[in-house]
């Protein structure tokens, strides 16, 4: 159910320059860009055709000079303010956007700008544009769990190169990736968080060996990495080294900051008004399956509505006030244990609505998509809710961080479940 007919536009409120720049950019994407398939998933790894596609699409945007609208000029972006952005996502929803560049462009590039060489930011950013590099990230280890910091893949310095060796678990899109972002520990004689080391590892490299994770699903979007003395040089480590604890808070912190504005740029109705753009899955859902009128179901679609808009209205008051500086950008926090929970709570909804139909139906059958296939991705994606909780009350509202008796002993001496 759409609130409005029609995709809302301000172009009644461009300036000249503004109205110039929508003009070219409609003009460009008319018969170049691909169409937007309603339905169709923003982030199909197990699709490698789409994949494919969205590669070719964010070449077309460069070569219509409307790829990289806010970042700065002289790393291949145009240099223009957020409006402009803003003006591209409307002319853009006729057409489907290179949405699994997500990791690209909502994690790499900021880490970059905030902690990369400046030939680094004139080697990968302008790459990156051009669809000649997709990138993903490599953080979870097999050992790991969610203590990020716990990471046991080692970069050992020999005759004047990093050799890195370990593995990497859960990285979506690594098999249809380039470049990966990945922690590493450089000393395992200081305490867990002082010895990491932030790297730019090139996947293609004959040390890296790549496998599918297969879904019970039988989906395949993530994948797990073993380095064996993969070569990194001096010039692809972020940041200093030993450092890297810190570059992977900006890290996390442009993931969160993705997810508060919206993960995929323009794959929702632009937003002019204060009207609410409602799903219209749920009630189709109900009618599939014959449950329109029964007062159960039109409960949970009811609930599954409010749900909708507490979450979009919280979005877009996060987003601007951390774009206008009226809240802190620690806001993002919030905005990501938001995703988490509503989507818990909404997956619970719809698979009290469809029943069995939502956990035992062939995919294209009423209900299928609605049911528990994705719950287990709301409760660790982006990082499990009990660390989600965490970083809100300690770093956002400034509660007493828990309690850790071996914070200051060298990683060496701590324990692991895994032989180092």
């Amino acid at each position: 159910m759409q609130i409005e007919t029609q995709s809302p536009t301000s172009e009644h409120a461009d300036t000249e320059e503004q109205r110039a720049f929508r003009l070219r950019a409609r003009e460009w994407m008319k018969g170049r860009m691909p169409p937007r398939i309603p339905g169709q998933h923003p982030n199909p790894f197990g699709d490698l055709e789409t994949c494919k596609l969205d590669r070719a699409t964010q070449r077309t945007l460069w070569e219509g000079n409307l790829a990289g609208i806010t970042l700065p000029r002289e790393y291949g972006g145009l240099g223009l303010g957020q409006r402009f952005e803003e003006i591209f996502w409307e002319e853009a929803q006729p057409y489907r956007l290179p949405w699994t560049f997500g990791n690209s462009f909502n994690i790499v590039v900021p880490v970059l700008l905030a902690h990369g060489s400046e030939a680094q930011k004139k080697k990968y950013i302008p790459a990156t544009l051009k669809s000649e590099i997709f990138w993903c990230q490599l953080l979870s280890e097999p050992s790991g769990g969610s203590d990020l910091a716990g990471v046991l893949t080692r970069a050992e310095r020999r005759d004047g190169r990093w050799l890195l060796n370990g593995g990497k678990i859960w990285t979506t899109g690594g098999h249809v990736s380039d470049m990966g972002l990945c922690l590493a520990r450089t000393d395992p004689t200081v305490r867990k968080h002082a010895g990491l080391t932030m790297f730019l590892v090139d996947l293609h490299h004959p040390g890296v060996t790549l496998q599918r994770i297969k879904l019970i699903t039988g989906e395949s979007e993530f994948c797990q990495e073993f380095f064996d003395d993969v070569e990194v040089p001096d010039e692809d480590v972020v940041g200093a080294v030993n450092d890297g604890w810190n570059v992977a808070q900006a890290q996390l912190a442009a993931e969160r900051a993705g997810m508060a504005r919206g993960w995929h740029g323009g794959f929702q109705a632009a937003e002019v008004s204060e009207q609410i753009e409602l799903t219209p899955e749920y009630i189709e859902t109900a009618r599939g399956l014959g449950l329109a009128e029964d007062p159960f179901a039109r409960q949970q679609v009811g609930e599954a509505f409010v749900l909708d808009a507490v979450y979009h209205l919280t979005l877009r008051r996060v987003a601007a006030g951390t774009s206008n500086g009226r809240l802190p950008q620690t806001a993002g926090m919030v905005a990501s244990l938001l995703a988490a929970r509503t989507n818990v709570r909404r997956t619970e909804l719809l698979s009290a609505l469809t029943g069995p139909a939502g956990v035992a139906s062939l995919p294209d059958a009423p209900g299928a998509d609605a049911g528990m296939q994705r719950v287990t991705m709301h409760r660790i994606g982006g990082g499990t809710q009990e660390t989600q909780r965490n970083l809100v009350s300690e770093r956002h509202l400034g509660l007493p961080r828990e309690p850790a008796f071996d914070r200051d002993l060298p990683f060496n001496q701590l324990k692991t479940n895994a032989p180092r």
